[in-house]
């Protein structure tokens, strides 16, 4: 019998720094929707990702809607090519709610792109109730 080592889960950032974020929209334009790069970054991928719905509600009050966009589309196509499971705590949730604010509309191109794109039930809207 062998005993391994438990790792706890770490806490999801309670905030997010202007700095993470516009550092990751910068490696999005860098690699042009090719996700490679993400296993190589994943000490910092990893907790955006899973940073609380509070914190990229915060970050999104001074992105504009190309950066939400992307955004987006990042996290869902990581959730679906790079089996990744965020379910109800995927952060293209509360994106995909301050890009509606920002365009007092639902892009309905974006949910049917998004819906294409992924197999979790809970995107973009989030859980029903």
């Amino acid at each position: 019998m062998s005993v391994g080592d438990w790792q706890p889960e770490p806490q999801p950032l309670a905030t997010l720094e202007q700095a993470q974020v516009t550092r990751l929209l910068g490696q999005l334009e860098e690699n042009a929707g090719d996700l490679n790069w993400v296993a190589n970054e994943l000490t910092w991928v990893s907790p955006l990702a899973k940073a609380s719905k509070a914190a990229w509600v915060a970050a999104t009050d001074t992105l504009e809607e190309t950066a939400l966009i992307a955004l987006i589309r990042f996290f869902t196509q990581l959730e679906s090519q790079q089996g990744w499971n965020l379910g109800a705590d995927s952060p293209v949730i509360p994106l995909f709610k301050a890009l509606k604010k920002q365009q007092g509309a639902v892009d309905r191109e974006l949910v049917q792109w998004v819906k294409q794109n992924t197999d979790n039930k809970f995107l973009p809207f989030g859980p029903l109730l």
